[in-house]
This record gives C-alpha cells, structure tokens and sequence, in this order.
C-alpha cells in the first residue's frame, strides 16, 4: 500500500513533518500559482528527497475548483498549467468541491455554470497535452441518483468520459452516524471493485484544515480505516494532512507500507 498525504497549508511548521517520513510518497501541496508551487517544491525536496510533489491548485477568490468558481481563476490556472507543460507527467489534484467557504458564489457566478463547466472539462480532455496527471478529491455518493446529480453540479466525472483517477474523501473522524459510515464503506467496497487502480481513498482528518471545525481521528482509528481499506485491496491512500502527523500515527502507518 502507498500512503500520500495532503497539505493545505504548506507553511514551515507543517512542511519540517516532512522529516518524519523515510518512505516514498506523494505531497499534494496547496498553492495559488504554479510560480508558488515550484517554490515549495524546490523547498520539499531539498528537505526529503523521497517525496515525490504534486500540485494542489487553489483559487484566490473561490478556492475550490467547481462550475461556481470565477470564470477568470479557472482560466488563469488552465493557462498557467499550459505556459509551464512539463517534460515528465505532473501529478495535479483538482480538488471538486462547492463553494462552501463563500457562499455566495452559487448566486454570483450561477450564470456562469455551463460555461465553467466547459472549463473544467477542458482540463480532462486536453491533461495528455497538457502532460497532467489529473486526480480528483470527491465526497462519497451513496447512490446512483446522487451521483449523477454530483457528475451534472460539475463536482463528479466520469472516469470513461474523463482521463483521471478519483481521490474517495473518506474522513472518518468527521461521520458521527454509524450507519452513515457503514453505507459509505459499502460504496468504497463496490467502487474499488470497479474502478481498481482508478480509486484512491483520502483518509483522516489528523489535522484541521480550511474549515476550521474538522475532528481529529486518533492513530487507534486510523488504523481500523487503513485495515478496511487494505481488505477492499485499495492500492493508495491520501491522508489529510501532513501537519498533524507525529510519531503515533508514523508507527501505524509503516504497518501498511
């Protein structure tokens, strides 16, 4: 099993976690240009040369990419990645979430919705030019109806229409309903036998993050999550995020490496 880990707050005091870590892995590491990104990634190597970087956009004004983005921010970053294509594949997280932090943009930028989807897509269809290695985070969907719903808010896409592998946000830490834990890990159980390879799982949270009001999950629990996830025979895990991690949590995760 591979173990990644996010980071959405890629300051000193999370990064110097990095020391922590003496297997390979990945780092999504947020940032709100590619210009930023090779600067931290630069950093991250210098500090572990195990760490393979991959890029984390995020938007200035919206944050999150979604179809109720700013129109301009999703076309700046298509841009951007497209003005500094790399030689080798670069791994980028788009990361499909509503605009939860500023709601009002599902008002400001409603008449902009089937145009920001057709940028979206964009980034799917052209990621082979583009020589983008495109993953996606998405919330959990319990059925069918739901997921065609996600697929048309623009916030879910199909692995057969679209080039990329789905990140499942599995944050046990934050379900308090038993019930609702279990229906997800019947979702995670069919999708893995679907899509393979194409699933990942985001684990945690072991740190609070842009909301402010994430739970934390204890190594204890952590370690039931990856056990699960290691029977339904997922390959890589992404665990949010690098600056909660210490000492316990490294003694469960090398179980699994």
């Amino acid at each position: 099993m591979r173990i990644n880990f996010f980071e959405e707050f890629p300051i000193d005091k999370n990064l110097n976690k990095l020391k922590l870590i003496n297997f390979n892995c990945s780092l999504y590491v947020a940032a709100k240009s590619f210009k930023e990104f090779e600067s931290l990634k630069e950093n991250i190597v210098k500090t572990n040369p195990k760490i393979e970087v991959a890029y984390w956009p995020i938007l200035e004004k919206s944050y999150w990419i979604s179809p109720f983005s700013y129109s301009y921010e999703l076309k700046n970053l298509y841009n951007d990645l497209f003005k500094n294509k790399q030689e080798k594949p670069l791994k980028i997280l788009i990361d499909l979430e509503p605009p939860l932090l500023n709601k009002k943009l599902f008002f400001f930028n409603f008449f902009s919705f089937f145009r920001n989807k057709k940028i979206i897509k964009k980034f799917f269809k052209e990621s082979r030019k583009l020589n983008l290695d495109i993953l996606t985070s998405e919330y959990p969907v319990l059925n069918r109806f739901v997921q065609k719903k996600l697929e048309w808010l623009g916030i879910s896409y199909s692995i057969d229409k679209y080039p990329h592998k789905k990140i499942v946000m599995f944050y046990s830490s934050m379900i308090k309903s038993k019930f609702l834990k279990n229906k997800i890990k019947g979702y995670i159980q069919k999708r893995s036998q679907k899509l393979g390879k194409n699933l990942q799982i985001g684990l945690g949270t072991i740190a609070i993050g842009i909301l402010g009001n994430e739970l934390i999950l204890a190594p204890r629990e952590l370690d039931k999550d990856l056990t699960f996830c290691k029977k339904q025979n997922i390959d890589t895990i992404v665990i949010f995020r690098l600056g909660g991690l210490n000492k316990d949590y490294i003694k469960i995760i090398k179980k699994y490496l």
